[in-house]
């Protein structure tokens, strides 16, 4: 009988072990997943609209309601000069912050080695980030849209 009941506990110590290594491996997949930016795209606040984008809006900053057709443009620079192809007017911009391409039918957002970061919904950019239709993005204390 006691033998019985120790191999009982085994099999039972066993199950709670292989168990633990699943959760483990469950929420190290979860991390993977997150830091690699694929949570970000598929969030339920940044649905991706597949609508073209036609203008760039400024919806928040000291320019606030400029806006710029971009349906034919490939590639802009946006910041504080007046080299820039989008001026943003703010003091908090870089001179050359950030640059809006397109390649194919989708818009990408990448930080020009700014001071202050570009952020694109919240998160701050290191590297060309695709953006979309009512995605805003965020230099110094301009954010900007894409409308279509």
């Amino acid at each position: 009988m006691d033998s019985a009941i120790i191999l009982g506990a085994r099999f039972g110590l066993l199950i709670l072990l292989w168990l633990f290594i699943g959760f483990v491996l469950w929420v190290v997949r979860k991390d993977v997943v997150a830091a690699s930016g694929a949570r970000r795209q598929s969030a339920p606040s940044t649905p991706i609209r597949r609508e073209k984008a036609r203008e760039l809006v400024v919806v928040d900053g000291p320019l606030k309601g400029s806006h710029m057709e971009i349906a034919s443009i490939e590639d802009l620079t946006l910041g504080r000069a007046n080299t820039c192809d989008f001026v943003l007017g703010d003091d908090y911009a870089s001179s050359t912050h950030a640059r809006l391409f397109r390649r194919g039918s989708e818009w990408f957002i990448e930080d020009l080695d700014s001071r202050n970061g570009t952020f694109v919904q919240g998160v701050r950019i290191d590297q060309p980030e695709r953006v979309s239709v009512g995605t805003d993005m965020k230099m110094g204390r301009t954010t900007v849209r894409l409308k279509p």
